[in-house]
């Protein structure tokens, strides 16, 4: 086949890959803002920060999607034997067939710069979903001290030698004994 019949479809999985590498960048900004969010207390703009990366994170999905597809088509004009080769073996494939052109090498930065992006984005979210954990806990922690100062005791005191005393009144969140 031809390479000139390859190079437009070979130039769509390009650009598809640049666009995943792009969302991929802004699903890393959009962790970024929620963990500044977390930081200074904004918890009201968590919500939409999330609804947002959600909606980034359809696009990333569709992304991948397109350049199934792309692939595929790929893979018929190259006359390939796979059903569903990796990214790696369409490379090869298009430096074997046509060792003179650039588009596998192009394919090859697309593929790198959505994997850096991938893993940038990764490690960024591990980070906001141990921060949401941390945060939850200590909130549940503070939850559970509050209710527990709220109970309403039975206001007796149990002295040494164990007898009962009628208890002072309302008791300090705070242990001023140590």
């Amino acid at each position: 086949m031809s390479f000139k019949r390859l190079t437009p479809v070979t130039d769509k999985l390009v650009e598809t890959l640049s666009e995943k590498a792009d969302a991929f960048e802004k699903l890393e900004s959009l962790f970024e803002q929620q963990l500044e969010a977390l930081r200074n207390g904004e918890t009201d703009a968590l919500g939409p920060l999330a609804t947002e990366a959600q909606d980034c994170t359809d696009t990333i999905d569709d992304l991948r999607q397109t350049y199934q597809r792309q692939a595929r088509l790929l893979i018929r004009m190259l006359e390939l034997e796979e059903d569903a080769p990796s990214l790696e073996t369409l490379i090869e494939v298009l430096e074997q067939r046509a060792p003179s052109a650039e588009a596998s090498t192009r394919l090859a930065e697309a593929r790198a710069a959505v994997l850096e992006r991938a893993e940038s984005a990764q490690r960024t979210n591990d980070t906001l979903q141990f921060a949401l954990e941390y945060a939850a806990g200590l909130n549940h922690e503070l939850l559970a001290a509050v209710q527990q100062a709220a109970v309403d005791t039975d206001r007796r005191t149990y002295t040494a030698d164990g007898t009962a005393e009628s208890g002072g009144g309302e008791h300090s969140l705070v242990n001023t004994i140590g």
